[in-house]
């Protein structure tokens, strides 16, 4: 059983006013959560690697739990999500899509009655490295009034064993044309 040790968690939320065509009624919010842990498989080869996502799964419950906590605990005002991962240099691709389940599986679980999949992305990259998160509406795979990315980067130490993994919600519900346009 590997150990994705955690070195930290990080929240953020921000308030968004106006981002182009008419003003909404109340401003658009959104949090992530960010956690950076160790990736056991750093620096060698596993053959086998889908049993580690099961490890994960708790981070992941935990990571849900935060973002709703954060967006005022009513889940009903959460219409999207998405999810990332970047690995350090040390790491493979694969050691990312360690978190397509996990953390899918926690937002899913934690939102009820969501139908979409979790738009996702991952990537291997060194100190500073940055990634666009997708975000999609809960409900619609490919809802263009909601699709768009949130760039985030993680500063991790010894990047090369490191991963980071990200949870972002958009939430409180405004018309999603103006806010999109």
């Amino acid at each position: 059983m590997p150990e994705f040790a955690l070195r930290k968690i990080a929240l953020v939320t921000e308030e968004i006013f106006h981002e182009g065509g008419p003003v909404p009624s109340m401003p658009r919010r959104r949090a992530a959560a960010l956690a950076l842990v160790k990736n056991p498989f750093a620096g060698g080869y596993a053959k086998e690697l889908e049993s580690a996502m099961e490890d994960l799964k708790p981070l992941g419950i935990d990571m849900a739990d935060r973002l709703v906590a954060a967006l005022g605990g009513d889940i009903s005002v959460i219409d999207g999500f998405g999810k990332g991962a970047i690995v350090g240099t040390d790491g493979e691709l694969e050691h990312g899509a360690l978190w397509h389940v996990p953390g899918g599986y926690a937002m899913r679980k934690r939102l009820g009655d969501s139908k979409a999949i979790v738009p996702s992305s991952k990537k291997v990259g060194a100190f500073g490295a940055r990634i666009d998160i997708p975000l999609g509406h809960i409900n619609a795979a490919m809802c263009a009034a909601i699709s768009m990315r949130w760039k985030w980067g993680c500063r991790m130490a010894r990047a090369r064993t490191r991963s980071c993994l990200c949870l972002p919600w958009p939430a409180d519900r405004v018309s999603m044309r103006a806010w999109a346009a």
